[in-house]
């Protein structure tokens, strides 16, 4: 113990200092949302001239900094996240911040594709053994690329604020203090966002969807106002298990009503602190690394799992574009891709991927998000063969292991009522479907 406190006061510096420790070169690893050394790159943006040729790789910025906001910052370093919230397409739309094609499945991975050399995150301070607790945003990837040894600088900034540790073994949950570097003091506030309510569309999709959960089912579910609906009305489902990306608050009221008897995830989705002080006290609720649980064949082995998966525009063949509008990104492959095909090969699983019928363009003109193919420029998430249920406000589509004509007919008769003789009428142009194919179809039964 007294070597580790020596250590400790030995590597002991400050933020002006450390940023002088990033050098051309580097490729950083800043892990996600609040574990980003927001201080550091603030200070790096101060003295941006003396800074070239550097790599920031991250998660979801969960605050702005200067960085990704000007310009300038293009000739001095690249700044990439694997996910995009509304900073990141501000900084996105702006020609700066750059969008990471790969899913959560191969973070880890996309990390090292760039030869990642260092990390500079927070963590919860050393332990009476030493351990600093990665918190509960680090156990996802963060303990999978702190321990590579690829990784050749580490930063440690001491958060005694802002981090919850979680329970664990210290190989998944923690950094010895002597395995870092720089070590800096820096505090911060937890970061709690409640998630917005339920709209109506949500609702509807929610409706449609809760029919088809069974007990025992293992649901991955997202955190939002879909994921918030389907969980408040479990009560006559149960007893469940979830088996998710994403935890959210009101699962512990499902734990401790009995409905859900375990979670499993792998982040947390802007909980409150109700969660992280219920998350230290009993084991139904675990947090886990990235590979235990954002991984295909780890989802292939559970039975059972019941993937429910949002995306903003499928075409009559299922093809789905869930991270971009056009060419335009929106939010990230994230982990749906793991869950979706993963739910496939479980025994007994089912995936149900949802969007809203409808958009609402910048003009304010309304589109069908059902399209006849999808256009020009558009990026696929997830290709059409790996879909079982399609979902909308207006029904199910189950096109599982359907022919091109029975998927097309399907997936018509889930698009907004206003769009789907369109929809007809242009397919009917391709050579995948004649008028003759819909004798005796009711697109509007």
């Amino acid at each position: 113990m007294a070597d580790w406190k020596a250590y400790y006061k030995e590597h002991l510096v400050n933020v002006e200092y450390v940023a002088k420790q990033i050098k051309p070169g580097d490729v950083i690893w800043m892990g996600q949302g609040p574990e980003i050394p927001y201080t550091m790159l603030d200070e790096i943006y101060a003295h941006m001239e003396d800074y070239h040729d550097i790599i920031f790789l991250y998660n979801v910025s969960t605050m702005p900094f200067d960085l990704l906001f000007d310009h300038e910052s293009k000739k001095h370093c690249r700044l990439i996240s694997f996910f995009n919230l509304p900073i990141e397409r501000m900084s996105g739309e702006l020609g700066i911040q750059e969008y990471h094609s790969c899913g959560y499945d191969h973070l880890d991975d996309g990390i090292f594709a760039y030869n990642c050399n260092t990390i500079a995150l927070h963590v919860c301070p050393p332990d009476e053994d030493g351990y600093c607790n990665v918190g509960h945003y680090g156990v996802s990837t963060t303990s999978l690329v702190a321990h590579d040894p690829r990784i050749k600088k580490r930063i440690g900034f001491m958060d005694a604020t802002g981090h919850y540790p979680i329970p664990g073994d210290h190989k998944d949950v923690s950094i010895h203090i002597t395995e870092f570097d720089y070590i800096v003091e820096c505090n911060t506030e937890v970061f709690e966002i409640p998630p917005s309510p339920p709209t109506q569309v949500d609702k509807d999709i929610a409706a449609h969807i809760l029919p088809h959960i069974k007990k025992d089912d293992k649901l991955q579910v997202g955190w939002g106002g879909l994921g918030d609906e389907i969980l408040s009305n479990l009560r006559e489902a149960g007893p469940l298990e979830v088996y998710t990306e994403v935890a959210c608050d009101v699962m512990v009221d499902l734990v401790e009503e009995g409905i859900l008897t375990k979670v499993q995830a792998s982040s947390p989705g802007a909980c409150s602190e109700r969660f992280f002080k219920f998350l230290a006290t009993d084991s139904r609720i675990k947090l886990l690394p990235r590979n235990k649980m954002i991984e295909l064949f780890e989802v292939a082995k559970q039975e059972n799992v019941f993937a429910i998966n949002c995306t903003l525009m499928v075409d009559l063949l299922g093809q789905a574009c869930s991270e971009a509008q056009g060419l335009k990104p929106y939010s990230g492959a994230g982990g749906s891709f793991a869950y979706i095909y993963g739910a496939m090969r479980s025994k007994g699983g089912r995936s149900f991927l949802c969007l809203r019928s409808t958009y609402t363009d910048d003009e304010g003109v309304r589109h069908s998000s059902v399209v006849p193919w999808l256009p020009e420029g558009s990026i696929v998430t997830t290709p059409k063969n790996a879909q079982m249920y399609i979902v909308t406000e207006h029904g199910v589509a189950d096109v599982y292991l359907k022919t091109m004509k029975d998927r097309i007919r399907a997936i018509i008769k889930i698009a907004h009522p206003d769009y789907r003789l369109e929809l007809k009428e242009k397919i009917c142009t391709t050579p995948l479907m004649y008028e003759d194919d819909f004798d005796g179809v009711d697109l509007f039964s």
